[in-house]
C-alpha cells in the first residue's frame, strides 16, 4: 500500500490548501466565533481562485485547465474543518 500522506495531512492537496489558506480559516473562525465548516473552507478557496482565473464556465480557455490542475476534489475539506475547530478549542 502506498502512503500518500503529506506532512501529517491526508494528501498533498489538503496540505497545500492549509498551507496557503490556514491562517485565513483561523481568522474566519475567530470572526464568526464558531468552528469553520468544510463547506466554508471549500467556498473560500473556490472564490479566491475564481477571482484570479474565473470560473470553469467562462470564456477563458485556460480556466478549465487550471481548475483541473488544482484538483480541489482531492482536498479533504472535513479534515481542514476539524483541524481548525480543534485549534479553536485550544485557545484560551
Amino acid at each position: 500500500m502506498t502512503d500518500n500522506t503529506c506532512n501529517g495531512w491526508r494528501n498533498a492537496a489538503t496540505w497545500i490548501v492549509n498551507l496557503w489558506f490556514g491562517d485565513n480559516f483561523a481568522e474566519f473562525t475567530d470572526a464568526i466565533g464558531k468552528p469553520i465548516t468544510a463547506e466554508d473552507c471549500r467556498e473560500a478557496v473556490e472564490q479566491y481562485v475564481e477571482q484570479f482565473i474565473g470560473s470553469v464556465e467562462n470564456d477563458n480557455p485556460c480556466s478549465g485547465f487550471i481548475w483541473d490542475m488544482l484538483d480541489l476534489n482531492s482536498v479533504d475539506w472535513e479534515e481542514l474543518a476539524r483541524h481548525h475547530a480543534d485549534m479553536m478549542e485550544e485557545l484560551p
